[in-house]
């Protein structure tokens, strides 16, 4: 059965765009999307932060109204039951459990660090000097994906919703960027395009970073 409830996010925050793109993707019809405006600190507000005293995004309220955030925590959720996004041997949910540390600690850790430059310090010297950084993991990973269809292997999981976003943002910071890594640029073509709402995530993205 879908998972219903509400998804409080803003298409601006990739961790929000992981938690879109995977109900996007699966078809569900059932999560109302509720949109924040980060820009006019609506989650930093009284009836936000009574629900979610983090005040992040994303966050998830279900139909009960039981209140949380943290966006691996929605994602999981949101996906329990997926035959496709569950693992089918203790070893894929070792690997998958194996990759959600690396994300964290590695991938988000650099695209994290050259968008935040981009869209609110405005620091251009660091987002250069970020890019630069990010080189050896974007080698990484294209060598990876030029031997494999997705970020685990064969078959589509949630790794890849987490690892998608982090990495499609790059080229609306930088043009050039991902030009030299064919690989990443096909697998994530093969991705979105069966992402029914990626162009209207990316859209209301690039208008909030002003592109």
């Amino acid at each position: 059965m879908p998972v219903s409830g509400i998804l409080y996010g803003h298409a601006v925050s990739q961790p929000c765009r992981s938690v879109q793109w995977y109900l996007d993707y699966c078809g569900n019809t059932t999560v109302e999307r509720k949109l924040v405006d980060l820009r006019g600190k609506e989650q930093m507000k009284p009836e936000f932060l009574a629900k979610f005293p983090n005040h992040q995004v994303p966050a998830f309220e279900t139909e009960d109204g039981f209140c949380f955030g943290e966006s691996l925590a929605v994602l999981k959720y949101v996906a329990r039951g997926d035959p496709e996004m569950t693992p089918k041997t203790i070893q894929d949910e070792a690997r998958l459990d194996e990759y959600f540390g690396r994300h964290y600690s590695q991938v988000r850790k650099f695209t994290r660090e050259v968008f935040y430059h981009h869209l609110v310090s405005k620091e251009m010297d660091k987002k250069t000097e970020g890019l630069v950084v990010i080189k050896p993991l974007l080698e990484t990973y294209d060598a990876l994906l030029g031997k494999q269809d997705y970020v685990l292997g064969s078959s589509l999981t949630l790794a890849d919703f987490l690892f998608a976003p982090e990495v499609d943002q790059l080229q609306f910071v930088d043009d050039n960027v991902l030009l030299p890594y064919k690989n990443i640029l096909s697998y994530l073509e093969r991705l979105t395009t069966n992402i029914k709402g990626y162009k209207e995530d990316i859209s209301a993205m690039k208008a909030a970073i002003g592109l």
